[in-house]
């Protein structure tokens, strides 16, 4: 549920790898900076991804209270 950034980033990631390869040298340096920061930031969407489902898995708000 709501792995629409995770996916996102970790496409532009995946570009930008492949990119490396097909680039001249010139910019290697350029590209590993933002390769190594886009799959930092696709490891982050997805553990906080993770969490958010975590965290809403048992669903406390759907509890019904009792009114006198």
């Amino acid at each position: 549920m709501g792995h629409i950034p995770t996916a996102t980033v970790g496409a532009l990631a995946a570009v930008l790898t492949g990119l490396y390869f097909v680039l001249p040298e010139a910019v290697h340096f350029t590209l590993t900076v933002f390769i190594v920061a886009a799959w930092f930031l696709t490891a982050i969407c997805w553990l906080a991804q993770k969490s958010a489902d975590y965290m809403h898995k048992h669903n406390s708000h759907n509890e019904v209270k009792k009114t006198n």
